[in-house]
């Protein structure tokens, strides 16, 4: 920002002294000056056009420096506008007054022009830089925001539909606690009788995190569309997740890792197969409403060691029964006084909701979390996926 650029207001209700001021601005190349002669006067000049610094006088009538500063700063249009102080009040003060009130600088009269120079060019140049800060967090925000549409864009939204031919019902949800999270859950028919779903938490929040959940869910589909190319036996979630840590390793600089619970549903016989590696454990929904976290001791998370194996455990499941599935972020939100939603507490809504729709049981455990939270900020992603098989309708077709 130039001299000549730069809109300046100047607030005084003696002549002389306007006169002066803005002889003195002008010679040091201050041209857009405009002027007012009290203080409700500015307040109008101030809301109807931007201003890059104001010179107020304390002492004028009906309305003093002090309350249009005070005014200034209540307004938030108005409030980052720099404010230099002037005043032949040459009292300590005054000036502890005025920068308490939010005013940029003090100066007193009679002016001293070197001093005036270098305050008015000062607070222009903190103005400018403050206005590039704002500038560039505006335009993150924007960026960021963008990343987050895009990041939500990767997971499911539209769910496959329960029907004779793929009974299983599917619902799920991820909000990241900033603007993109690390959080990452996928549902899909890996074959005609097979039905994939998954829940991960990368480590870490933000962009970095964002990008390693990308490059992990990415990589389990790439697998098991390899593995159904190439090989013509049963999918196999331990060793799918054995070559997607192998990949996850490769130039892991930063040494990222994601939790993931990766199960695969025969959906002719109910046969569940999975792995873990180092997730929540999901809990089984019986149709009789018994409920309670499946025996699923946990391996390493993905990314750690390349070495690392997760062996596949199965489960018989049974038609009716139902699975759910989230990340620690519904397990561990806090409320305002630090206590933790816990997974007890999520075991009791899923025996009060043991009937309910997939769709239901996520929206009942996020409407849980979110009453629980209230005003208090998230710090986790909260991702929650609930299925139900229901191969009745096979038989009715």
């Amino acid at each position: 920002m130039t001299a000549i650029e730069a809109a300046l207001l100047v607030v005084d209700d003696n002549e002389d002294n306007r006169y002066t001021l803005t002889r003195r601005l002008d010679r040091e190349g201050y041209k857009n000056l405009t002027i007012a002669t009290n203080g409700r006067e500015a307040l109008e000049k101030l809301k109807a056009q931007p201003f890059d610094l104001v010179l107020l006088d304390i002492m004028m009538p009906d309305m003093n420096g002090y309350e249009v500063l005070e005014q200034v700063k209540a307004t938030p249009a108005l409030r980052d506008i720099p404010i230099i102080m002037i005043s032949s009040l040459d009292e300590i003060e005054s000036v502890i007054r005025c920068i308490e009130l939010g005013a940029e600088d003090y100066l007193n009269k009679p002016f001293n022009p070197t001093l005036l120079r270098a305050r008015v060019g000062a607070s222009l140049e903190k103005k400018r830089l403050r206005d590039e800060v704002r500038s560039n967090m505006e335009r993150l925000a924007q960026e960021l925001q963008a990343a987050r549409a895009l990041q939500l864009a990767m997971l499911p939204r539209q769910f496959p539909s329960c029907s004779p031919s793929h009974p299983i019902a599917v619902h799920a949800v991820m909000e990241p606690a900033k603007e993109v999270g690390g959080d990452l859950y996928d549902c899909f028919y890996a074959g005609e009788h097979t039905f994939c779903f998954l829940v991960g938490d990368v480590c870490g929040k933000g962009a970095s995190a964002a990008m390693f959940m990308a490059r992990a869910r990415s990589l389990v589909r790439i697998t098991v569309n390899l593995w159904r190319q190439w090989r013509a036996d049963d999918l196999d979630p331990g060793a799918l997740l054995d070559a997607v840590n192998r990949e996850l390793c490769q130039d892991n600089d930063d040494c990222m890792f994601v939790t993931m619970f990766l199960g695969l549903i025969d959906t002719h016989s109910g046969l569940l197969s999975f792995a873990n590696a180092g997730h929540p454990r999901p809990h089984l929904i019986a149709s009789s409403g018994e409920t309670g976290q499946i025996d699923a001791k946990a391996a390493l998370p993905l990314g750690v060691r390349r070495e690392a194996r997760f062996p596949t455990l199965t489960l018989q499941i049974h038609p009716g029964d139902a699975l759910f599935l989230c990340s620690d972020g519904v397990f561990e939100a806090a409320n305002g006084d630090g206590e933790l939603f816990s997974v007890e507490r999520v075991g009791q809504l899923l025996r009060q909701a043991a009937a309910a729709e997939p769709l239901e049981m996520v929206r009942i455990i996020k409407d849980a979390v979110d009453a629980f939270t209230g005003g208090a900020s998230r710090t986790d992603d909260l991702t929650a996926l609930a299925l139900r098989w229901r191969p009745a309708l096979t038989t009715a077709a």
